[in-house]
């Protein structure tokens, strides 16, 4: 059974306080040498500094850049890497202050929304049941990809006010049964990308299993605010300029000086 350093954890609470991200690395089975055996826990901030163990000693570079990885990602996992004294079995939970961004699908569009949602820096999760679309090395950055059942793999997911989900299934085949699942959880944001006929159909369902109206007026659809593209990056671009809408709580209409001279001074300090 493993000792829980006090101590150490207080470091990281401390650490989490001020915003910071960080990875807690608990080795299960193997050594590193005698300072670092099964129990031994050690915390690395986004800087790549490390507390707790024999800070002296450092610990390899390998096991570093995994507990890096899953920070940038968001994830959590358990890991078996080797060392110059042997394998070595760790978990690394990684804590970040990431959003959550929770994509049903991995298609072309997909592909472009992904890419935008990193940039803004979410921990994104993409659901599909195509493993030749989604992998890994088309979603290199992605926090986590679950292939399976759309419905099953939502239901594994801790899904809050801080949660936006975008709904794009390959042939709208997983939209209706995915709306049904998260249409009453308490995410920020929920889209469905779709045309009138299918936006028509999912409402009528959902109306038929007894949703409340206040809970299906929250779901956006069409999909995206209305800035005029048609190519798939465009389309992607209004899709996540209507997610950052309803994170702020902003229409999305035009700026004007009156309104946003301090956005604009904010701005301005960043070039």
């Amino acid at each position: 059974m493993f000792e829980l350093d006090v101590a150490l954890l207080n470091k990281a609470a401390a650490k989490l306080e001020t915003g910071e991200d960080l990875a807690i690395i608990t080795i299960l089975a193997g050594t590193m040498g005698q300072e670092y055996r099964p129990g031994t826990m050690m915390i690395l901030d986004q800087y790549g500094e490390i507390m707790g163990g024999d800070t002296g000693q450092g610990i390899p570079e390998n096991i570093r850049q995994e507990a890096l990885k899953c920070m940038s990602r968001g994830s959590s996992r358990q890991v078996t890497l080797r060392t110059e004294t042997g394998v070595i079995e760790l978990y690394i939970k990684a804590i970040t202050n990431k959003e959550q961004l929770i994509i049903v699908g991995s298609g072309s569009l997909v592909q472009d929304i992904y890419h935008i949602a990193s940039i803004l820096g979410y921990h994104i999760i993409i659901i599909d049941n195509h493993p030749e679309t989604l992998n890994w090395e088309r979603f290199p950055q992605a926090g986590e990809l679950l292939l399976g059942n759309a419905v099953e793999q939502l239901a594994t997911i801790d899904i809050d006010e801080h949660t936006s989900i975008i709904i794009a299934s390959h042939h709208h085949e997983a939209d209706q049964p995915a709306l049904q699942a998260v249409v009453t959880s308490p995410a920020r944001y929920i889209g469905v990308l779709g045309n009138k006929r299918k936006v028509t159909a999912h409402f009528s369902k959902l109306n038929e299993m007894g949703i409340a109206e206040h809970l299906i007026d929250r779901v956006h659809v069409p999909i995206g605010l209305d800035l005029g593209g048609q190519k798939t990056a465009e389309i992607a671009l209004a899709v996540m300029a209507e997610v950052q809408a309803v994170k702020y709580g902003r229409s999305g209409g035009f700026l004007t000086i009156k309104e946003t001279s301090r956005g604009i001074e904010r701005r301005e300090e960043l070039f």
